[in-house]
């Protein structure tokens, strides 16, 4: 795992290293074992590593060791050994037993179209100086990121987070307020944009080329739409083999593998197939809030049932201080109040390994979440609701299902943000909805290819990377095999959903081993108890702090007077309606006041 730098054009300054080195010294936690750059005429690649795999002969970036080309790489790919297999046969000579050096000589060999070949996580660019091209790909699912920026003399700047980009010195962010609103709506910047107007993400699943002075970007995979037939003893058997095939493939590191292990079925199911791979007992890590919902029983009999060495964290620290610690490293706003346990179990893990396997991903293949049950109970009965009552035909093949679950996931809702937002322009600010022609899909499907593109991206996964990034922690996360996914996505709904809740196919493969009881018990989750920690001491003063006893930052932009009654709402009078609303802008506060200098306009 690493943190990747770079740019690329007619007029970079490549006599300046203090340059590269100030944007590596913010990608530091992502690699504290090693940096280095490489330096072209038009290009210069750097990068910070965290050692996985080849400690010794891997370092990075990665000259090839017969074309005038480099690379620089962020991520693991699992079937590298597979495709070195290929690739020697097809006459390629290697200098390393690297995943980085099979990604170069795949280059030469399928060009392009090279990222289809890999099974993985990665965010790379490769710099062709015999062609004077720069070429760029990042995973499937988006695991890992990359962020890019043109600066004045119409130079990319690219990097594994934004920090790196302003480090250099060349650019100031644009702030979005669409942006802002598009988080205030779903706790997250949406994944195919920046919070700042000047500054860009590289979409999942896709390649860029920069040549004359601007990054063209191609699609290369999308979750095909294939309904599969088949039976359901069949399609639990293919599940095991494809979800142990994918653990196999994440266990192969040069250093020692754990496992994130909540007690829930997804961590448990990975870790039970980990120790298989394993050659000797599993670390496992798990963390609860004390006095609070907690998990850890759970993660305990999970543990003892798969015969790891299982390892508690019970978090006792400084909660608002850990809260602005985040949010400072956050490159975005984002309020997904999990993303405190994660950091904190993260470190915890790092202290033992350097790698850990997860669950994540789990819910959005197997259809995990409360909305898909919901939509599937009430789904029919509300298409045909509508239809009586509009007479739109349209609905009746729900199209309205997957705007109904936009919605329903606005965490502050379009009034109350029309209140917020000084400027009304910017309030109930337009949310992509559709990807892969989605709309033709059934409802559920619908919803489930939105969390594929928005939630899981957006959320999930950029939870896991920063926090588990914060600690120097690789996660590897089975359950994002894209082989499994295309599978169990086009499986019969009734295989994966039903009145009862979500993952049948799942607990089915996996009931010899944990039994009906551990399996089928009410989902909890890994959030944090937001309405809890806010009717703490600290917390209110933090928010007396920063919203009532002086100007906050975000009041440049939002009204003061309806921050002010929604916290003087729940603290004075006692109204727990407020309580994620207030969360979510404590976030945005906590983030802007530290990340304004980086700002061109904070208005």
């Amino acid at each position: 795992m690493c943190g990747i730098y770079g740019t690329s054009g007619n007029k970079i300054d490549t006599r300046n290293p203090a340059i590269t080195q100030a944007a590596l010294a913010t990608l530091s936690k992502r690699g504290p074992d090693d940096n280095g750059s490489i330096v072209f005429p038009h290009c210069i690649l750097a990068q910070t590593r965290l050692s996985i795999i080849d400690l010794t002969t891997g370092d990075q970036p990665m000259r090839d060791n017969t074309r005038d080309m480099a690379i620089t790489f962020n991520g693991e790919i699992y079937n590298y050994r597979e495709l070195k297999a290929d690739l020697v046969k097809r006459g390629y000579k290697f200098s390393t037993t690297s995943d980085t050096e099979v990604i170069l000589k795949a280059y030469q060999e399928y060009g392009e179209e090279c990222p289809k070949y890999f099974n993985g996580m990665f965010a790379f660019a490769i710099w062709d100086n015999e062609n004077q091209k720069l070429f760029v790909a990042r995973d499937r699912f988006g695991v890992k990121p990359f962020y890019y920026a043109y600066d004045s003399d119409g130079n990319i700047i690219w990097g594994s987070e934004i920090k790196a980009i302003f480090a250099t010195g060349k650019i100031k962010g644009v702030v979005d307020h669409e942006a802002i609103d598009n988080y205030m709506h779903l706790l997250y910047i949406p994944p195919y944009k920046t919070v700042y107007k000047n500054i860009f993400v590289l979409p999942a699943a896709h390649t860029g080329t920069f040549t004359q002075g601007t990054l063209e970007l191609s699609r290369y995979w999308s979750m095909p739409y294939a309904p599969i037939k088949i039976s359901e003893k069949d399609a639990i058997e293919q599940v095991r083999s494809l979800l142990d095939r994918a653990t196999e493939r994440r266990m192969v590191a040069d250093v020692e593998v754990g496992m994130f292990l909540s007690g829930g079925v997804d961590s448990s199911v990975i870790a039970h197939l980990a120790q298989k791979h394993s050659s000797k007992q599993l670390k496992s890590f798990s963390a609860g809030f004390e006095g609070y919902i907690n998990e850890l029983p759970y993660a305990r009999e999970a543990a003892k049932i798969i015969k790891t060495d299982h390892h508690e964290l019970q978090m006792k620290v400084d909660l608002a201080d850990t809260l602005q610690k985040v949010c400072t490293y956050f490159d975005e706003p984002f309020a997904d109040s999990s993303s405190i346990p994660q950091f904190l179990i993260a470190e915890f893990a790092a202290k033992d390994v350097k790698v850990v396997l997860s669950g994540d991903g789990g819910d959005e293949m197997f259809l995990g979440y409360g909305w898909y049950w919901k939509q599937y109970i009430i789904g029919g009965f509300e298409r045909i609701r509508r239809l009586l009552k509009r007479k739109n035909i349209r609905q009746l093949f729900g199209f309205d299902a997957l705007h109904d679950h936009v919605n329903y996931m606005a965490h502050i809702n379009r009034f109350e943000r029309y209140l917020l937002w000084k400027n009304k322009k910017y309030a109930d600010a337009p949310i992509q909805q559709y990807f892969n022609n989605s709309e033709g899909l059934p409802p559920i499907q619908q919803i489930d290819m939105f969390d594929h593109h928005m939630f899981l991206p957006g959320d999930n996964l950029t939870k896991v990377d920063r926090c588990s990034m914060m600690a120097s922690l690789e996660v590897r996360s089975p359950f994002l095999d894209y082989e499994l996914a295309e599978f169990v996505f086009n499986l019969p709904l009734e295989y994966k959903t039903d009145l009862l809740g979500g993952k049948l196919i799942l607990k089915k493969a996996y009931l010899d081993i944990f039994g009906d009881k551990f399996l089928n018990r009410r989902k909890q989750g890994f959030s944090a108890p937001v309405l809890e920690w806010l009717k703490r001491d600290d917390f209110r003063k933090l928010m007396y702090s920063l919203f009532i006893d002086n100007d906050a930052e975000i009041y440049t932009f939002l009204n003061k007077w309806y921050v002010q009654k929604m916290i003087k709402r729940f603290y004075e009078k006692n109204d727990p309606y407020h309580n994620y609303r207030l969360w979510v802008l404590l976030c945005l506060e906590l983030w802007h006041r530290s990340h304004k200098q980086h700002f061109l306009n904070i208005k």
